[in-house]
């Protein structure tokens, strides 16, 4: 089959406008962000199948479309991890300079945690002194407030400056879509990014989480292998 032939005239031309380092468009990309925060209080089911909602909405492809590229009607979040670090259909990122809205967060599955997936939402905000100070702080290493948008049954947190969406006055409503988010911490020097929390706000060194303890990956899309 020609591949081109599977793909409307727009998906193809949405996919094939590459900036010249080869990412994913950055059209596209704010396609994603747009529909994953439109999500907020739909029930997509958790992790990636949140993900693959809010990128299959943002592509506008048919279930043929999205399989011939993806492989699998839906993507666990392992699923994406795997995509992102093969990489399949995405370039991955690992300096914190390159984080933009429309990328994906993901989380490997390890052990009996079975991952997690969201997409970025906003650029990551410097919370290192004198910015901000939030323990457990790391010597040479700087810590970003980084926005997202997911569905998940645990709360990422909650302060004023970074709240998660799903809590009200009458508490926390899970396992639909909503913004929040995640703490990233990178080399002070290099800018490659370390580890992660769930929160913003944990204080507790046992719930960051570097490459060894549990893997994670983001990603840009570029489906231009599809076409």
């Amino acid at each position: 089959m020609n591949k081109l032939a599977l793909f409307g005239a727009a998906a193809v031309a949405t996919a094939l406008c590459f900036p010249s380092d080869a990412k994913a468009d950055p059209v596209l990309n704010a396609s994603i962000d747009a529909n994953a925060e439109a999500l907020s209080g739909v029930n997509t089911g958790n992790g990636g199948s949140f993900v693959t909602k809010a990128v299959k909405n943002a592509l506008a492809w048919t279930s043929s479309q999205w399989l011939y590229c993806f492989e699998v009607s839906t993507l666990s979040a392992a699923q994406w991890y795997e995509d992102i670090t093969t990489p399949h259909n995405f370039v991955e990122i690992t300096n914190i300079a390159d984080i933009e809205a429309g990328q994906i967060f993901a989380i490997d599955a390890t052990g009996s945690y079975t991952g997690h997936a969201a997409v970025i939402v906003g650029e990551p905000i410097d919370i290192t002194p004198p910015a901000g100070y939030y323990t457990p702080y790391r010597t040479g290493q700087k810590q970003w407030a980084l926005p997202i948008a997911d569905s998940t049954s645990t709360e990422h947190g909650q302060n004023a400056a970074f709240p998660d969406s799903r809590r009200t006055a009458s508490g926390f409503t899970g396992s639909v879509g909503g913004t929040a988010y995640l703490r990233l911490y990178s080399d002070e020097a290099t800018g490659e990014i370390l580890s992660y929390s769930w929160s913003v706000t944990s204080t507790n060194e046992a719930n960051v989480f570097d490459q060894s303890e549990r893997p994670f990956a983001i990603g840009e899309l570029d489906i231009s292998a599809c076409l």
